[in-house]
């Protein structure tokens, strides 16, 4: 994202894997869409807003 051709967030979408450990094994059991907001604050990314949703 850009303001006056300055660049000062950006957006992250993806999906969250939820997995269980179980007998020494890893057992998936859910999924998670997930958008981030990032914005540059004294030149250092940080994550200002995270959305999770879509649970399944």
């Amino acid at each position: 994202m850009y303001n006056n051709g300055v660049l000062y967030g950006a957006i992250q979408e993806g999906v969250h894997l939820f997995y269980i450990k179980e007998s020494n094994t890893w057992k998936p059991t859910g999924t998670a869409a997930f958008t981030h907001f990032w914005l540059i604050d004294n030149g250092h990314w940080k994550l200002k807003r995270v959305l999770s949703y879509d649970h399944h």
